[in-house]
């Protein structure tokens, strides 16, 4: 019998789901951040938005580059 083993792209599955959510946070954030007449515009939240995507795409490319080696 042979092993099976998982798949290259199941091994980076949770580095991709975690760059999709930072790239979704950091559109969102701006979007808040930039657009007039958005309610939300001012209070901090874009910012906090933006600053959460980034750390998010940041733990996604450590993950994604220490799983290739």
């Amino acid at each position: 019998m042979s092993e099976t083993g998982k798949t290259a792209s199941n091994n980076n599955m949770h580095a991709m789901i975690l760059g999709v959510l930072g790239i979704i946070l950091v559109i969102v954030g701006g979007a808040i951040a930039t657009i007039p007449g958005t309610h939300l515009r001012g209070s901090g939240l874009g910012t906090l938005a933006i600053v959460a995507g980034v750390v998010l795409l940041v733990i996604a490319g450590l993950r994604f580059y220490s799983k290739r080696t």
